[in-house]
């Protein structure tokens, strides 16, 4: 059972590691099988099936492909090393052996047949590693060879020669060694994630005393090896969300540079033809609205009321003479206002309070001064008492200059006072209208009264565009 957690925590690691890629790579495949002892050791020349085919060898594989044929794998696996020595001396041969390799893994199908459709694959591996052993040493009887024990060698007239035990012990003593196996497979792909598998292993350990003993028959001239063959099943991470190398052919993982061009080309040309289609559809949108726009803009057309607004933005097209209307040709609300008679009141355009002037400018600047910055906060604390308000920023400008420079300079005059209202204030900016007015003609000299924003209340705002 230790072992088996040992194995499992081995992996634990990789297998974690999940497939992020448009190309799943990763697969497992546990193992189970059995071994055969090549030490030595002199097994009865009647039996057909070894002595070593006594207990269950197990492990598995993670592999990581690099390409549908070659790849990078980690084994881990466990082999009970078990004999029954006949000569020079009879005992029984008990080792547990623990290894693990790093390999790099081919497969031979696709290397021969690399577009194959088969679903039969024959695989190798050739790799290096680590092994770790124990063992236990005894005689036919049970009994634990001790240290100092000896044997009567027949092959040299019946002298007796010593059994060489690792550090005088025969049993639990671990030994150490550098592995190199070699694999070879065949597999059944009968799934997109599942495939069966038998494998063949021959592999070689640079010790020769596997056994628990430096020599028995050779004097401990030769490497020992371990041949086993197991059965396995592989399981392809997310091979069923993504391809899996193990299932493509190479024409699919490296599809011909001519065609894939081709392919390339076609699909950045349909991804342009969506986005010009996009594009024309929303142009097709905004010119009707665009014209409309400019014309709401345009200054120039008919006013049949002559209240300043041209009849395509004038709201209320039948305004009486010397009405102050705002932007849209509207009348401004009007509010009463007592005279020192108390029986009379007299009317007053609801666009300046008394205590809210006007704030002027320097020439061809933007820039706000103290005064200015004292004006605006008047007009804020306005606007928070009744939080339905509305306000329009005028702009004008000297009748220095041309026209379109004036009328792009009164308009930054009005968003920088409602820049101020906004980002110091903290009032909506859509509780402010930004209208710049042009110059005012007269007089035609430098005028400061003329280089000012006004304030002009309300409660709404037309929708232009969408009515």
């Amino acid at each position: 059972m230790k072992k088996i957690i040992l194995i499992i925590l081995f992996f634990i690691p990789t297998i974690m590691f999940s497939q992020q890629k448009k190309i799943s790579r990763w697969s497992l495949a546990p193992e189970f099988g059995y071994n055969h002892f090549d030490g030595d050791i002199n097994q009865d020349l009647v039996n057909v099936i070894p002595t070593s085919f006594r207990d269950i060898t197990y492990g598995g594989t993670i592999e990581y492909a690099f390409t549908p044929i070659w790849g990078i794998s980690l084994d881990g696996y466990y082999f009970p090393l078990r004999a029954k020595n006949n000569s020079p001396t009879s005992m029984y041969i008990n080792t547990n052996l623990i290894t693990s390799d790093l390999n790099a893994t081919i497969n031979f199908t696709r290397l021969i047949f690399p577009n194959t459709r088969s679903k039969f694959f024959v695989l190798g591996t050739l790799g290096f590693g680590f092994a770790y052993y124990t063992f236990d040493l005894r005689y036919l009887d049970g009994t634990v060879i001790p240290a100092g024990a000896s044997y009567i060698d027949q092959k040299y007239n019946g002298q007796e020669r010593p059994i060489h035990l690792i550090k005088n012990a025969a049993v639990m003593t671990y030994g150490t060694a550098i592995s190199v196996p070699v694999t070879f497979a065949f597999e059944y792909n009968f799934s997109k994630p599942l495939a069966l598998g038998l494998k063949i292993h021959y592999r070689a350990y640079a010790k020769d005393n596997l056994e628990g003993a430096t020599y028995l028959n050779w004097d401990g001239v030769t490497n020992d090896y371990i041949g086993a063959g197991t059965a396995y099943l592989r399981f392809k991470f997310n091979s069923l969300k993504r391809d899996h190398l193990r299932n493509l052919r190479m024409k699919d993982y490296e599809p011909d540079e001519a065609l894939q061009l081709i392919a390339d080309v076609k699909k950045d040309l349909a991804g342009v033809k969506a986005k010009v289609d996009t594009l024309q559809n929303t142009v097709g949108k905004l010119i009707p609205r665009i014209d409309k726009l400019e014309n709401l803009i345009n200054n120039v057309g008919p006013d049949s009321d002559n209240d300043g607004v041209i009849d395509m933005r004038d709201l209320d097209p039948n305004t009486p003479a010397n009405t102050v209307v705002d932007f849209y040709g509207r009348t401004l609300p009007m509010q009463n206002q007592k005279t020192n008679d108390p029986k009379t009141t007299q009317k007053k355009y609801y666009s300046e309070d008394d205590d809210i002037p006007a704030v002027y400018f320097d020439f061809d600047r933007t820039e706000l001064d103290n005064d200015a910055l004292v004006t605006i906060s008047k007009v804020a604390r306005h606007m928070k008492k009744d939080s339905t308000l509305l306000v329009e920023v005028r702009g004008y400008c000297d009748n220095l200059g041309d026209i379109t420079y004036n009328e792009r300079l009164s308009t930054r005059r009005s968003q920088r006072v409602k820049n101020e209202l906004v980002r110091i204030w903290g009032i909506s900016e859509n509780r402010i209208i930004v209208n710049g007015k042009g110059k005012i003609t007269i007089p035609t000299i430098k005028y400061r009264p003329n280089r000012r924003c006004d304030f002009f209340y309300g409660n709404d705002i037309p929708d232009i565009l969408n009515n």
